[in-house]
């Protein structure tokens, strides 16, 4: 792909993600009182207890608590992720604030409407509201931004420990944050706390799927005394490479050769039917490749920072 369309692609993305986490903000988040994690969670707070952009929007609120951190980083992380940070934070707080004005009064026109018996779950809204907003983030990193904030922190923080990794510092940092939320918002208790401990849930999830996507491929290690005719028909047949590894059988000591393959998903089964025609006695041992780059593939992932 050329650095013009993964510009652009990149861009798409980048505006996409911006757009679904303002609709999950102002359509589910902000009217359920739900928090997030992040420089965004601490905003939403804010935001509640100032009368919902009174004080100040929150796109404007997410802006002014990443200028700190992002000063922080510039000088503990790195210029080229401080940049992207900024960038990313910008397009993101602009989404929320511009959007805000057009859905206000959306949650209570065409969301919170009453069933045949009763009133929807909360539970439902969570849910959606998770997901949609996990997808979101995950567009923007998938772009190579971020939306600054508590990544920065956690970098600096796993520097100096060195104990856990990031991602656990993150999820450490994004508990508080919605934990919280017993003391800030007391009349609802841990009801509103356990609501938004389902949506960071859900929003993990719905990250990683956006990052990584659906075409995740399979390594394929086969051990089979046809090997010549299998890697033939990889080659041939399936048009993608493969490796021959030696090794060593651990019980018999005997040489063994292993083929190595990386297909997507839809054609493990073809090669599978074929070494099960040739070679009953085979041994196949399938598992999941998050990203694979390369001869033959496109990276999926756009560069991180």
């Amino acid at each position: 792909m050329s650095k013009t369309k993964r510009h652009l692609r990149n861009s798409a993305y980048l505006v996409l993600g911006a757009l679904l986490g303002a609709f999950s903000i102002n359509l589910i988040y902000t009217p359920l009182k739900l928090t997030m994690g992040g420089v965004s969670g601490v905003a939403s707070i804010i935001f509640q207890l100032t009368g919902q952009g009174e004080f100040l929007p929150f796109g404007v609120l997410v802006i002014l608590l990443n200028i700190p951190l992002l000063i922080l980083g510039w000088f503990k992380v790195g210029r080229s992720f401080v940049v992207k940070s900024i960038i990313g934070t910008i397009v993101y707080s602009l989404a929320i604030d511009l959007l805000a004005p057009l859905t206000s009064d959306w949650f209570e026109k065409y969301i919170d409407l009453p069933l045949d018996k009763g009133f929807a779950d909360p539970l439902i809204y969570c849910i959606f509201g998770g997901i949609i907003y996990g997808i979101a983030v995950g567009l923007i990193i998938r772009a190579g931004y971020t939306t600054g904030g508590t990544d920065i922190l956690g970098i600096i923080i796993f520097r100096k420990l060195r104990v856990i990794s990031i991602g656990k510092i993150l999820l450490i940092i994004d508990l508080i944050i919605v934990l919280s939320t017993v003391y800030f918002y007391r009349e609802s208790k841990v009801t509103l706390v356990l609501y938004s401990l389902v949506a960071m849930y859900l929003t993990s999830h719905a990250m990683d799927i956006a990052i990584d996507g659906f075409n995740n491929k399979r390594t394929v290690f086969i051990i089979s005394e046809k090997k010549k005719e299998i890697a033939d028909f990889v080659l041939l047949t399936l048009e993608r490479g493969a490796t021959e590894i030696h090794a060593t059988g651990a019980h018999s000591g005997q040489p063994r050769n292993v083929l190595m393959v990386v297909l997507a998903h839809r054609q493990v089964p073809v090669l599978q039917d074929f070494i099960e025609q040739i070679d009953k006695q085979a041994f196949i041992v399938v598992s999941d490749s998050r990203e694979v780059m390369g001869l033959g593939f496109e990276r999926d992932i756009a560069e991180y920072l």
